[in-house]
């Protein structure tokens, strides 16, 4: 069954994604980063990112979904 998140929840689960951030392990942070970054492009210029828009979407759906079934509880 598919998770469907409110503007309201994605931004709350934004604001606590630093605090969120830190507590992670290396691997999560990088399965986090596989999610969200398509490809990065190094120019003379700088950086160039390339950011999935589903993969931001499912985050905020892993973010946001255990704190659902915490006020269910």
């Amino acid at each position: 069954m598919p998770i469907h998140t409110s503007e309201t929840d994605a931004i709350a689960a934004l604001h606590e994604f630093t605090a969120l951030w830190s507590q992670l392990f290396p691997p999560e942070q990088a399965r986090i980063i596989q999610l969200l970054v398509r490809r990065v492009t190094v120019t003379n210029a700088g950086l160039e990112v390339d950011i999935r828009r589903e993969g931001i979407a499912g985050v905020i759906r892993e973010m946001v979904a255990p704190r659902r079934l915490e006020a269910a509880e």
